[in-house]
């Protein structure tokens, strides 16, 4: 099969342009959404050599993306992720989603389970409802304008401990370049939002990749959730362990395929 070069996407959304990079043709499409501080290039080696149409897309303020003034949240990417499926993928497709990307994915499998050959979590987030009020607001409070210039520089140092030097920076150069009003209403956002709902409405093929299983984790609130576990691996796993990501990922294609 000849591999069709990356490109860059331009579709509109409810919240201005979206922009994705589109790589491969044929096969079942896949759609790789990114975390909170991060952007579509976090995907790229995901993306290259894998015999599918992939995309990878900018959510709304974030990346190359339009939107800097939101509505932020879940919700509004799940808007975004329809716009852009309603613009490049008319057929069925894979969602892959990375952490907040994990959260967006599933709502869309809840509102929208018709539309997916298969649902793909990376070491996604899990049901942060419980968290006191207190917590919830001292944690967000890091993220005002006040606070989040001197806070962000320590923000996800905890996530890199098992990182690559090469993911760590590109990981921080994304966070620093990342807007503050996005990555604060996407955080909010997770408090209200109940994972167990793509359990209950999609019946597809579900898989979880992991670096770990924290309590705070997807895979350890729902031990029912198949899963691979990336070996010394940060959460950037596909950052990390790039050739294990893409031989997860291309079995878990093949899963989808029998199950068309």
């Amino acid at each position: 099969m000849k591999h069709k070069a990356p490109s860059t996407v331009t579709v509109q959304g409810p919240a201005g342009r979206l922009v994705a990079t589109v790589e491969g043709e044929g096969g079942i499409p896949v759609l790789f959404v990114h975390d909170l501080a991060a952007d579509r290039t976090h995907w790229a080696e995901a993306q290259h050599g894998m015999e599918t149409r992939t995309a990878a897309l900018d959510l709304r303020g974030l990346g190359e993306s339009a939107g800097g003034h939101g509505p932020f949240g879940i919700e509004a990417a799940v808007e975004d992720i329809a716009a852009f499926a309603d613009a490049q993928l008319p057929m069925k497709f894979v969602l892959v989603g990375h952490g907040f990307g994990g959260a967006v994915a599933g709502a869309f499998a809840a509102y929208y389970p018709e539309r997916l050959a298969g649902l793909l979590y990376v070491d996604a987030v899990g049901d942060f409802r419980a968290t006191p009020a207190a917590e919830v607001a001292a944690f967000l409070g890091h993220f005002t304008v006040e606070h989040f210039s001197a806070f962000r520089e320590q923000w996800l140092l905890p996530l890199l401990v098992n990182a690559k030097d090469t993911t760590r920076t590109r990981v921080l150069s994304a966070m620093r370049t990342s807007r503050r009003e996005a990555i604060a209403g996407n955080l909010e956002s997770l408090f209200h939002h109940d994972p167990g709902e793509a359990f209950a409405s999609f019946m597809g093929p579900t898989h979880a990749l992991a670096a770990t299983t924290t309590p705070d984790t997807l895979v350890a609130q729902h031990p029912e959730l198949v899963r691979s576990l990336a070996p010394h691996a940060s959460h950037w796993l596909m950052l990390d362990a790039p050739k294990w990501f893409h031989d997860e990922l291309t079995r878990f294609l093949g899963e989808c395929r029998h199950a068309l």
